[in-house]
């Protein structure tokens, strides 16, 4: 089976796989970047049969239909036509699919996909109210309106916010106001430009002259951690954007401030992929140390500095 995920959305992404990894239940995990493989290179893993003969799961990260040459796309119809049983999950950076092509027209017959967008209101409030009742809390429609308010409607925000609520809370059934006083974080729009374009440049001095101005003037170590989530946040979109889109169509795209997008795009190349969501769960990782595990809120915030 092949699987085809479309869209930016980071957060969603890594949940809609980790989720169908657990339910196909294969060891055999095997990862490719398109940017260093193609589709013939991933097909022969595919075909190939090893000494154990067991199943395989491909993964293939910054896929883009673009980029298929004529002679891969026949080679990639044929397997379609003739799948085994190994599984292939691309994740695809294109916003959309040529429905023109034959190879689309395969894949929507025989294949899945499925295009990841960023929700709306009332699939975000559908989406968190879900998160509650599957592990049997109970939450109000306000307490929930509340939330995504902190969160500023923003969905990798409100979900990373909820898993942190609903690791708080384990082993009770009732969410209080309270509970979402203390877990919750407000996603603040104090502007903190020299401390995060400095972590973006990697400019370890300025990181820590701003990190000091900040914190004697009572900035909390919190705020800045979600200051920084939302950066590289960006900077992720921006990165896979820009592989087949300008500035001007990314701004259009995202529907943020031209002048981030022309920040963000300076910094493109001082990071990987993997790196920016690497330093994207270490961060949520800060969050949860912070405040489930009571560690000290700026030395792990400094910690996360040296590993810049």
């Amino acid at each position: 089976m092949i699987y085809v995920f479309l869209g930016n959305e980071a957060n969603i992404l890594k949940r809609k796989i980790d989720t169908l990894i657990k339910e196909l239940n294969i060891d055999n995990i095997i990862n490719y970047d398109y940017d260093d493989y193609n589709i013939i290179d991933i097909l022969n893993e595919v075909n190939y049969v090893d000494l154990f003969n067991d199943k395989k799961l491909i993964i293939v990260s910054n896929f883009s239909f673009k980029k298929i040459k004529d002679k891969e796309e026949k080679e990639f119809i044929k397997y379609i036509d003739n799948m085994n049983d190994n599984i292939i999950i691309f994740k695809c950076i294109d916003s959309s699919l040529d429905e023109r092509k034959t190879l689309t027209k395969k894949l929507r017959e025989k294949c899945k996909i499925e295009e990841l967008k960023k929700m709306d209101y009332k699939s975000l409030n559908e989406y968190i109210t879900n998160m509650f009742v599957v592990n049997h809390k109970k939450i109000t429609y306000d307490q929930v309106k509340e939330i995504l308010s902190r969160c500023e409607y923003n969905d990798d925000f409100a979900i990373n916010e909820t898993e942190k609520l609903l690791l708080y809370k384990l082993g009770e059934e009732v969410i209080t106001d309270e509970d979402i006083e203390k877990v919750i974080s407000k996603n603040t729009e104090k502007e903190m430009f020299t401390l995060t374009d400095a972590v973006m440049k990697k400019n370890i001095k300025q990181i820590y002259e701003s990190f000091n101005i900040l914190i004697k003037s009572n900035i909390d170590p919190v705020v800045i951690i979600d200051s920084l989530e939302k950066q590289f946040r960006t900077l992720y979109q921006v990165k896979i954007l820009s592989q087949t889109m300008n500035e001007k169509d990314i701004v259009k795209k995202l529907g943020i401030n031209a002048y981030v997008v022309k920040k963000t795009y300076e910094n493109i190349n001082n990071y990987n992929e993997m790196e920016i969501l690497d330093n994207l769960y270490e961060l949520s990782n800060l969050d949860i140390d912070i405040k489930i595990n009571g560690l000290d809120k700026y030395k792990v915030l400094e910690n996360f500095f040296l590993k810049i």
